[in-house]
């Protein structure tokens, strides 16, 4: 008789385009799901092995209900490097996906389970998308890259545009998901920014107290194309997110970090309709409500919204 192995364990895997109605566009999102059985025998490195093979920005791990009855579930986010404790991406794409595109029973509302806190998630009033209530403790940290006296590797050779980058404001959206935030004239100073082959070193620039020093950090550049918008209505931003080697259609948590900057800039409540990935043919659109306390002077709630699209289904093995 033959030798007898073990068959190997199979994972059910959906790839979802986020931040958009339409498929092949918008961020693309490979979300994987873990039967309990199973979650006990699959380890963070397995999965950050996993999230490597998808070579996506993000991979998101979806863990099965504890309680059917119960609308609630964990998840773990990783890019092709690292786990991270909240991405907007993953979390408007698993909630598109547990409250209506699975096929299976539809929820109104329900809640993710993050490394950085419960996300309450619920489907848009209008029928169209998701809506997020995400973690947030905004922090905008008291240096720039202007201020540090050594020179700096992977800032843009073009004048105004290192200039920019220089004066920026860094944020933290939540401890670990830290942007600089360069503000650009215009839509075609937007489009001549360029992927530099080294990534920037933020040491001694990021407050270092509380545990903020320890974060990933990325370049979120952004033009607002209509600076005299005044009452209620959105605010419009053309943005881009561009790290070494890579650019990112659809950036929720940096998207988060700007409007909760520019809502404080500001000093009142704000909607912004953010637009990203339109230079590299993957246009996303992405909604963020900042809501601010009564002062005007700290985020007292940011609210996330988006699409999302069903694209790919199958099972991959461990």
């Amino acid at each position: 008789m033959g030798e007898h192995y073990p068959r190997p364990h199979t994972l059910p895997f959906t790839t979802l385009d986020v931040f958009t109605n339409t498929s092949y566009s918008g961020n693309p999102l490979a979300l994987i799901r873990i039967r309990t059985a199973l979650s006990p025998h699959l380890s963070q490195t397995q999965k950050q092995l996993i999230a490597r093979e998808f070579n996506l920005s993000e991979t998101i791990f979806l863990h099965q209900q504890k309680v059917p009855s119960i609308p609630e579930w964990k998840v773990d986010i990783f890019t092709t490097d690292a786990e991270l404790p909240f991405a907007g991406h993953p979390t408007i794409g698993a909630a598109a996906y547990v409250l209506w595109l699975s096929g299976e029973r539809r929820w109104d509302a329900g809640t993710l389970v993050t490394r950085a806190g419960r996300i309450a998630i619920s489907l848009n009033g209008d029928g169209d998308g998701v809506k997020a209530e995400i973690p947030h403790n905004v922090h905008i940290h008291r240096h720039t890259l202007g201020d540090l006296s050594q020179p700096i590797s992977g800032l843009s050779s073009e004048e105004e545009l290192r200039d920019a980058e220089l004066n920026a404001p860094i944020v933290s959206i939540v401890k670990g998901m830290t942007f600089l935030l360069v503000e650009l004239a215009s839509l075609e100073a937007l489009g001549r920014v360029k992927l530099q082959g080294q990534s920037i070193d933020f040491h001694g620039v990021l407050d270092t107290e509380e545990g903020w020093g320890e974060s990933f950090v990325a370049k979120y550049y952004f033009v607002v194309l209509d600076k005299e918008v005044r009452g209620e209505e959105v605010v419009k931003v053309r943005t881009r997110m561009l790290e070494v080697g890579m650019e990112d259609p659809a950036t929720g948590s940096a998207a988060s970090a700007l409007s909760s900057w520019l809502a404080l800039r500001e000093g009142r409540s704000r909607s912004f309709e953010v637009t990203q990935g339109v230079e590299m043919g993957r246009r996303s659109g992405i909604g963020v409500h900042v809501g601010l306390d009564g002062a005007g002077k700290r985020v007292a709630s940011v609210r996330l919204s988006g699409c999302a699209v069903v694209v790919m289904e199958g099972s991959l093995r461990i």
